[in-house]
């Protein structure tokens, strides 16, 4: 997604929660991907680094684990979270949006509750040529991300945001009309301070990260390495912009004429339909 002052990249609980599970869903493909997302996710993890054979059945196993896990346990919860989203009206409030957000959270917490105790495992095995290629891995993306930045430095944030709620209405098969835009704009207006803090949050944690790695030897690596991963979990201070993007979102679900409401909720009806397919043939 990268760093630009996008709305969906400051929650990593939607991303991570309804944007995926909806994509994979959204087309005739949903149960193809879905069945296959551990080798999605096993081949992301080998991107860090160059793992011995070993290593990557472990990660093939622990990936395949989870895809049960998720059907079983964690699918249904997305279908739910669907449904609340497809259910928002002419009356929606930024306590509605703010619900679905912590929802959302609470689904990302469950993901990274499942893997937690594995990475830490597994970490135990890499070894010290591995610790250093994963932190490469880090530090260019972060490069990437800082250049992304910079380029994105001539758009306002006003039009940034825009432009991410435009995409996500679009995404959900509306096309806003221009005052629906305007509003948007201006709501925006209303954030206090820029975010130019997100990556450099990122980038320390992974200094942290690869700090407790290349101290694997230690007594406590099992304790430091669990309490940096499930800082992930740790709410970020952005003063109002968060309050702000749920007064957005919810403006714009609320300003929703009937035909844009038709397209919206048969748009979910699709996804919800194709998760109800995933559930039954995993059951």
């Amino acid at each position: 997604m990268g760093p630009k002052k996008n709305l969906l990249s400051y929650k990593k609980n939607l991303s991570l929660g309804f944007l995926a599970i909806s994509l994979l869903s959204c087309s005739a493909l949903g149960q193809w991907w879905y069945d296959r997302l551990d080798i999605y996710l096993a081949n992301y993890f080998f991107k860090y680094a160059d793992f011995s054979n070993e290593q990557k059945s472990y990660i093939r196993s622990v990936t395949k684990d989870y895809l049960e896990w998720n059907s079983t346990s964690e699918i249904p919860k997305y279908k739910n979270l669907i449904i609340k989203i497809r259910n928002l009206d002419a009356t929606t409030t930024t306590v509605d949006i703010r619900r679905i957000f912590e929802e959302g959270e609470s689904l990302f917490e469950a993901s990274n509750n499942f893997f937690t105790p594995h990475i830490v495992s597994f970490c135990k095995t890499l070894t010290e040529k591995q610790v250093e290629e994963i932190n490469l891995f880090f530090t260019k993306r972060i490069e990437g991300w800082r250049e992304s930045l910079e380029e994105s430095k001539d758009q306002s944030q006003e039009e940034s945001i825009t432009e991410s709620v435009q995409r996500l209405a679009k995404f959900l098969g509306v096309k806003l009309d221009d005052k629906q835009l305007k509003t948007i704009r201006d709501l925006a207006k209303e954030i206090k301070e820029e975010d130019t803090s997100s990556i450099e949050r990122q980038d320390t944690w992974n200094k942290g990260l690869i700090t407790i790695l290349r101290g694997k030897e230690s007594q406590d690596f099992n304790l430091l390495l669990t309490d940096h991963l499930n800082s992930l979990l740790d709410s970020e201070q952005r003063g109002n912009r968060e309050v702000v993007y749920h007064k957005i979102i919810a403006t714009t679900i609320a300003s929703l004429n009937e035909a844009q409401r038709k397209k919206y909720e048969r748009r979910l009806n699709v996804f919800v339909s194709s998760l109800d397919k995933i559930i039954k043939n995993h059951n």
